[in-house]
């Protein structure tokens, strides 16, 4: 009977020299971001991202996943009153910074493609300047928009509070 060949057995030393799994983590999810988009990353790992701004060293994944639990989706994280965002253990005053920032140059890059475009002629236009203004608002509001019955709808100025 021909003996089974045997390999070494794994000890604690294979252990300890082994690199940890998580290591390399951030560089990984960052390549995929560049590489296959946001799109193609789910809720929490976009928010992992968000969060390195604000802790440059520690495990955001579990944060991340809490945030959008605790609000009830990303982008009510990103909208969540800085207060509240504030009260959340391990996020700090940088992490909440680098939310509101991040939902800050969203809005503002959406308010500037719709400046380019004064009227809005579609329902999706319309959708969009809707969520440009009012979206997450505390305080909620109720656009009136005025129509001919030729003529696209007409975008109402931006206000500057907004």
């Amino acid at each position: 009977m021909a003996a089974k060949p045997t390999r070494p057995p794994r000890g604690l030393a294979d252990a300890i020299s082994a690199p940890p799994h998580f290591h390399g983590h951030r560089q990984r999810l960052r390549e995929r971001l560049i590489a296959a988009g946001a799109d193609n990353l789910p809720d929490y790992e976009l928010m992992e991202v968000l969060l390195f701004a604000g802790n440059p060293r520690g495990d955001t994944k579990p944060l991340a996943k809490e945030l959008i639990e605790r609000f009830g989706g990303f982008a009510e994280a990103l909208s969540a009153d800085p207060d509240d965002l504030l009260q959340v253990p391990g996020l700090g005053v940088a992490g909440t910074a680098a939310l509101k920032s991040v939902r800050e140059a969203a809005l503002r890059l959406m308010k500037a493609e719709l400046r380019e475009r004064p009227v809005i002629g579609s329902w999706d236009r319309l959708i969009d300047y809707c969520r440009a203004n009012i979206a997450y608002h505390k305080v909620e509001e109720f656009p009136v928009f005025g129509r001919k019955w030729d003529q696209p709808v007409a975008a109402l100025p931006l206000p500057p509070h907004l």
